[in-house]
C-alpha cells in the first residue's frame, strides 16, 4: 500500500509562499509566475529554475500537495492534514495546534517573532516549532538604519554641498596646491546625535524590531506605539523601548518611523493633523507602504519648515510620478522601494524554509528551534 503524500499547509496568502509551493510542486505555477514577474520582471528563468530543482536538490519525494490558505476557513479545514504548516503572520492559538494533532512534524514561523503560536500547546503535542531570521528582514532593517543615519547627519545636503562646487565650465584637474584644512567649509548644519535624541515607531515588529535594538545600543531613546502593548519581557528583548501613547511619540521624538500594513484603515493614516503634533524640526521615515501617507500635508509640512526633512523608499504610485512636488523639496531623502534589497534574497529564503521541511522529513532536527523545544 503506498504512502499517502506529504502536505505542506502555508498559513495565509503570500507572495514567499507561492514561490515555496512552485518549489515543492517543481514546477511553474499561474500565482507564482505572477510573484516572480513583480521580483524580477519578465526574465526569470534563472530563479525559475533554482526554485524548480530545489526539492530534487532537498532529496523531498515527489507529489507534495500544498495548500495555501486563502482565508481563515480553508487554514481550520487543512490543519487536520498538515505534515507541515508555514506560518507568517495568521495566529495559530490552542485549537489550531490541536488540531494539527500528531500528524504534524513541524510549524515553520516565516520570521523571527512566534508569539502568534501557541508554543506551550505545541510542546505539549510534541510539534516542533522553528523561525527563521529572514534576509529580507535583515535588509530592510540596514537600510532604515541608514536613512536614520543619513537624515542625522544631513548627508543629503552635504554632499550636495560638495558636488554642487563642480564647475562644468573648467576642465577637470587634480589639485596640486599643498594640503589645506578648513572645518566645515560648506557650513552644512542641523545634525543629529543619536545618543541625545529620541525616535519613535508606529507599529514594532520584525522589521523595525530590529532597528529599534540597534538604536537602543547607539543610545537613542527608543519608543513605539501599537494597538497591543508588548509584555515587559519583549520589550527587553527589543533592546529596552519604552511604550508611548501615539500623541506623546510624535510629541516626543525627533524621527518617526513608519511600520503599519497598507489597508482601509491605514489610508492615509499620516496626515495633515498627525504630522502638525510632530515635534518641530523632527524627521519622517517611510519604508512600510506609500498609501499611509498624505503627500499633499506632507509636502505642506515639509515645504511649510514645521518638519525638518523626510526619507522615502516608497510612494503612494510607483515609480514617483515626474510631476510629484515633493521631488522639488531639498529635504526629501528618496530610494526606489530597495528597503527588502535583492530579488534573490527572496530565493533564499525559500530555499531556507525548504531546506528545514527536508530535514524533518529526513528525520533530522530543523535550524532555527526556537528556544523552548532546545534540551
Amino acid at each position: 500500500m503506498s504512502q499517502k503524500p506529504i502536505h505542506v499547509v502555508f498559513a495565509e496568502e503570500d507572495t514567499l509562499f507561492r514561490l515555496m509551493e512552485m518549489g515543492l510542486r517543481r514546477g511553474l505555477t499561474p500565482e507564482g509566475e505572477k510573484t516572480l514577474r513583480y521580483f524580477f520582471g519578465g526574465e526569470f528563468s534563472a530563479p525559475l529554475k533554482t526554485l524548480t530543482t530545489m526539492a530534487d536538490r532537498l532529496e523531498l519525494p515527489r507529489g507534495i500537495e500544498t495548500t495555501v490558505c486563502q482565508s481563515d476557513e480553508i487554514l481550520d479545514r487543512t490543519l487536520p492534514s498538515a505534515d507541515f504548516v508555514v506560518v507568517e503572520a495568521s495566529t495559530l492559538g490552542k485549537k489550531r495546534v490541536e488540531a494539527c494533532g500528531t500528524k504534524t512534524r513541524l510549524i515553520q514561523q516565516f520570521g523571527r517573532s512566534y508569539g502568534n503560536i501557541d508554543v506551550a500547546t505545541a510542546r505539549k503535542l510534541n510539534i516542533p516549532v522553528a523561525n527563521l531570521v529572514r534576509l529580507s528582514s535583515q535588509s530592510s532593517a540596514d537600510h532604515i538604519t541608514a536613512l536614520i543615519l543619513a537624515l542625522a547627519r544631513n548627508l543629503l545636503h552635504a554632499h550636495r554641498a560638495v558636488v554642487g562646487r563642480r564647475d562644468p565650465a573648467q576642465s577637470p584637474a587634480f589639485a596640486k596646491d599643498p594640503p589645506r584644512n578648513k572645518f566645515n567649509w560648506a557650513g552644512i548644519r542641523n545634525f543629529k546625535i543619536l545618543a541625545r535624541s529620541t525616535i519613535g515607531f508606529i507599529g514594532l515588529g520584525e522589521n523595525s524590531g530590529f532597528v529599534a535594538r540597534r538604536m537602543c545600543d547607539m543610545g537613542m531613546r527608543v519608543l513605539y506605539f501599537k494597538r497591543t502593548r508588548l509584555n515587559p519581557e519583549e520589550e527587553r528583548r527589543y533592546g529596552g523601548v519604552s511604550y508611548a501613547p501615539l500623541d506623546e511619540l510624535l510629541a516626543q521624538s525627533d524621527f518617526v518611523s513608519l511600520h503599519l500594513p497598507y489597508g482601509k484603515d491605514t489610508e492615509k493614516y499620516a496626515e495633515r493633523e498627525f504630522f502638525a503634533k510632530m515635534k518641530r524640526g523632527a524627521y519622517l521615515i517611510n519604508t512600510a507602504r506609500g498609501g499611509i501617507l498624505d503627500e499633499a500635508a506632507l509636502y505642506e509640512s515639509l515645504k511649510g519648515g514645521h518638519l525638518g526633512g523626510a526619507a522615502l523608499d516608497v510612494y503612494r504610485y510607483e515609480p514617483v510620478p515626474s510631476d510629484t512636488p515633493l521631488l522639488d523639496l531639498e529635504n526629501v531623502l528618496w530610494t526606489p522601494h530597495i528597503c527588502g534589497g535583492e530579488p534573490d534574497y527572496m530565493i533564499d529564503e525559500t530555499e531556507a524554509v525548504l531546506t528545514n521541511i527536508a530535514k524533518v522529513f529526513h528525520g533530522k532536527p530543523p535550524q532555527g528551534l526556537i528556544p523552548e523545544f532546545v534540551s
